[in-house]
């Protein structure tokens, strides 16, 4: 299965001023444009609690009318957080697990779409292929880094794409050492 990260970013790395600071509220319309094609193309996407509920808040009933055919997973200790949306599923095992049972039932692409503990955990677990960040000509000074643990990870540029008049699509495959158990 292929797995994506997709991350909007200023020029200074932050996804964000603070936690409940949504993309949408500093980024571009090609961002918006571009971030709806990924998604649209993987049709499973993952997200953390907070960037979910962050979302819902500020864009009441996006997740119950513009997801037909998508489907959304939920990192929560509490599935009642996310039961009245449809196409939500609330998980928790881990991403090695999750991704194990979405193969299982026949997904072909994950998107990994916030916030940054999530994007984290997925790169810790070795299982991202490919990051595309949308580089906005946006500087925070501080906020919230697009990771929040250290990572040590080679990646490859394999595209970088103009979008708009300032800003740039990066897109790099994650290059994964060989360790002794085959990952």
């Amino acid at each position: 299965m292929k797995v994506s990260i997709i991350v909007a970013m200023t020029a200074d790395g932050y996804i964000g001023r603070t936690s409940d600071h949504l993309a949408t509220t500093w980024t571009n319309e090609e961002d918006k444009y571009l971030f709806t094609h990924y998604v649209k193309e993987a049709g499973n996407m993952v997200m953390g609690l907070n960037t979910f509920k962050t979302t819902a808040r500020k864009f009441p009933g996006v997740f119950n009318k513009s997801m037909p055919g998508r489907r959304l997973l939920v990192y929560t200790p509490d599935p009642e957080e996310v039961a009245p949306y449809a196409n939500v599923e609330a998980v928790s095992e881990p991403p090695e697990a999750l991704v194990a049972r979405l193969e299982k039932e026949g997904v072909k692409h994950l998107a990994i779409c916030g916030g940054t503990t999530i994007y984290t955990i997925f790169l810790q677990a070795g299982l991202v292929q490919d990051i595309y960040v949308d580089m906005q000509a946006t500087l925070f000074g501080a906020g919230m880094p697009f990771l929040n643990q250290a990572i040590e990870a080679e990646i490859e540029l394999k595209e970088i794409k103009r979008l708009g008049d300032n800003n740039v699509l990066l897109h790099y495959k994650v290059q994964h050492k060989q360790t002794e158990h085959g990952r």
